[in-house]
Order: structure tokens, then sequence, then C-alpha cells
């Protein structure tokens, strides 16, 4: 066996049994769903504000380093077997992301399947200040403007660094997203997808 191959092998080997020791060490789950094998490192952390620990799934032998959130009024994460969520990765849910088996995400993807906040001034303010003094809005009629639509990532897909991932978006299996693409069409599947979107300026409605 070539040096290289040893070194290769060395540094998986460290790496998987680094995992391991993080995945035992971790504390009990308790306001989401954990397959065996899943891990939610360190560096991650789990908000599920729908207080629904069903709304949250990790699948088996899946490692999250990133941040996965759902919104106090709604939201669903599926995440399958064999996924990785790179270091400062934002999944936002307020109705539905799926992601399929074997699909790597990289670090600083931002997922969101909703606008979070209204294009209204006045309803913006008014969804701050509801958030400010009674805490997150139970549901959906308390957020005028703000809309959602699912997204969904087939299996195998390889999510490269940077990326943004906007509602309604479905990533065919096995397609690769450049590093600092924006999402906001469906993506056919086995492609390799390089955008970024052209400034645009134009008038609120």
């Amino acid at each position: 066996m070539r040096l290289v191959d040893r070194v290769k092998r060395g540094v998986v080997s460290r790496l998987a049994r680094a995992f391991e020791r993080e995945r035992v060490s971790s504390s009990p789950v308790t306001n989401f769903i954990l397959h065996p094998g899943a891990a939610v490192l360190p560096e991650g952390s789990v908000e599920n504000l729908t207080e629904d620990r069903a709304n949250i799934e990790i699948g088996r032998s899946s490692y999250v380093r990133g941040r996965l959130l759902t919104y106090a009024h709604g939201g669903r994460i599926r995440i399958g077997e064999w996924c990785y969520i790179g270091v400062r990765s934002e999944i936002w849910s307020m109705d539905s992301i799926e992601i399929g088996n074997r699909v790597l995400i990289s670090h600083n993807v931002n997922i969101h399947d909703g606008t979070a906040h209204s294009a209204n001034a006045v309803e913006r303010h008014e969804h701050f200040h509801t958030m400010i003094t009674r805490g997150h809005p139970k549901s959906a009629d308390e957020l005028p403007g703000v809309h959602s639509a699912p997204v969904i990532i087939e299996d195998d897909v390889w999510i490269s660094f940077g990326v943004t991932i906007l509602r309604g978006v479905r990533i065919g299996a096995g397609s690769i997203i450049a590093a600092g693409a924006t999402v906001v069409d469906d993506v056919p599947p086995g492609v390799v997808y390089r955008c970024n979107i052209t400034p645009q300026i134009v008038p609120l409605k």
C-alpha cells in the first residue's frame, strides 16, 4: 500500500472515531428524533420552536454540525440516512424541508422554506415587536405578508459551501450545487448547477 493511501485511511479512521466519541457523549435527545448512529455534534444545534419532537427527524448515521430550526407557528425538517450538515449551515423551516439519503451539505449553506418577514414595513415591525414582547408567533395568522413553500432535496445531492436555497425549490437526485449559488428554481437530476442572481432593483408593491 502506498504511503499516501495509508495516510488517507488513517485520517478517515481518526475522523470516524472522533464522530463516534461525540455521538456517544452527546446529551439526551428531548425535542427531536435522532435515529441510530446519527449525531448532533457540539458545534451543531436544534431549535424546535414547534415543541413537537416529530417535526425534526435526523436519519440513521447522519451528522449535523449546523443549525436546524422550526418556527413556533409551524415547520418540519426531515433528514435522511448518511447525510452531513456542515458547520455554520442554517436550515430553517416554517413549512417543510425534506432532505433525502446520502446528501452532503457543506459549510455556510442556508436553506429556508419561508420569507421570514413581510415586505410591508408596518407588518415587518409588528412581527418583530411581537417576537420581542411576547415571543415567536404561534399562528400563521399572526404573520401577514409572510410566505412559505416546501423545499425538497432528493437523494445523493451535494451542496457546496456558501449556497442559498429558497422556498418552493426541488433539487433532483444526484445533482451538485456549485459553491456560492443561489437556488430559486427547481434543479433537474444529475446536473451541476451554477447560478448567482443578477442584481436587480425593483419597486416595492
